[in-house]
């Protein structure tokens, strides 16, 4: 008797743990993008999921490198940065393809990547020469 209730203490224990977890693998959110060299905050992002597994996301807020002059960068919000990042139907961590656009010159990059295991972070690439060394973008789950 004992232990049936132990175990149904911890049933409910886990499932309320699996609910207030959510779906991880679901990238609608907010994020915040990191730049891989400077490693500066450079926007928030807002992503939506128009689509099962096809993601899109638009600036909510920029942000000023420090130690450089302040400009206004209001007319960045609501810009497109991210279009059609589509996630693997057998592995939800694995971001297969989808267009990151550079707002300082409107130029459209192929990225892929992955999300980490907690959901907590996503990291996309865009092969940026022949040799296929990468240019990465980490984004940050912001909660």
């Amino acid at each position: 008797m004992m232990l049936k209730r132990i175990f149904g203490l911890l049933f409910t224990f886990a499932m309320t743990q699996t609910l207030i977890a959510g779906d991880v693998t679901n990238l609608s959110g907010e994020w915040k993008v990191i730049d891989d060299k400077s490693g500066f905050t450079l926007v928030k992002v807002k992503v939506t999921e128009p689509q099962p597994h096809l993601y899109q996301g638009h600036i909510i807020e920029a942000f000023n490198p420090p130690n450089q002059p302040v400009r206004d960068l209001s007319h960045l919000k609501g810009f497109h940065l991210l279009q059609g990042l589509k996630q693997d139907l057998k592995d939800p961590y694995k971001l297969t393809i989808g267009e990151v656009v550079d707002p300082a010159i409107n130029q459209r990059y192929q990225v892929n990547g992955k999300l980490t295991k907690r959901g907590h972070m996503m990291v996309l690439r865009s092969p940026s020469d022949s040799n296929k060394a990468s240019r990465k973008l980490s984004w940050v789950r912001i909660r």
